[in-house]
């Protein structure tokens, strides 16, 4: 599936339209970035914030959870990425990048916290243990749960764990990759 998504990504490239830059989205980013380089050096380096991440994901979000645990580490992430987070340097371009990675890491630390929440039960095929939710596996749960961001909120929703293969898609892998090439080369067609 790679290569497909590949090869349809570069027949896409070569006939697209010429991207329309966001000024003020570039210009917001270049702050954010470089916001750490213009920092003071007495704040917090990326070592020191990248142990503090470690820390909080290993004391609140480790293999056996709950809901008050997990909800204490969001909260404390939440604290890193504005008191330490806001304070953090970079004395050259390699800090710089380590730094911004920590941010991501605060980001995905809070992903995996929120779908920890989210998901009820523990299950042994996931690996994963809710103290709070001890049954193991209840048919009920066997389930996605994909999540997204809105407006600064999590949003989720629910799908059978073979949602791909029920209408409006096709009944087997094959016939929904059939479907969806030829989908893709329509488009395709339309676009030129």
């Amino acid at each position: 599936m790679g290569r497909y998504a590949a090869r349809k990504a570069a027949d896409y490239a070569k006939d697209a339209a010429e991207p329309v830059v966001n000024r003020k989205q570039v210009d917001a980013e270049k702050e954010r970035a470089y916001r750490h380089v213009k920092q003071n050096k007495n704040g917090i380096g990326w070592k020191e914030l990248n142990a503090a991440i470690a820390r909080v994901m290993q004391d609140y979000c480790g293999k056996y959870k709950n809901e008050l645990t997990v909800t204490r580490g969001l909260s404390l992430l939440k604290e890193l990425k504005e008191n330490e987070g806001a304070t953090a340097y970079a004395a050259n371009p390699h800090e710089l990048g380590r730094t911004l990675e920590c941010f991501t890491l605060i980001t995905v630390g809070e992903m995996v916290m929120q779908a920890s929440l989210l998901r009820k039960c523990s299950t042994a095929y996931l690996d994963f243990y809710r103290l709070d939710y001890p049954q193991m596996d209840p048919p009920e749960w066997e389930k996605h749960l994909p999540m997204r961001q809105e407006d600064g909120r999590v949003k989720w929703r629910e799908l059978p764990l073979d949602f791909h293969l029920r209408p409006p898609y096709a009944s087997s892998y094959e016939e929904n990759c059939a479907r969806h090439a030829g989908q893709l080369e329509r488009q395709g067609a339309h676009q030129s």
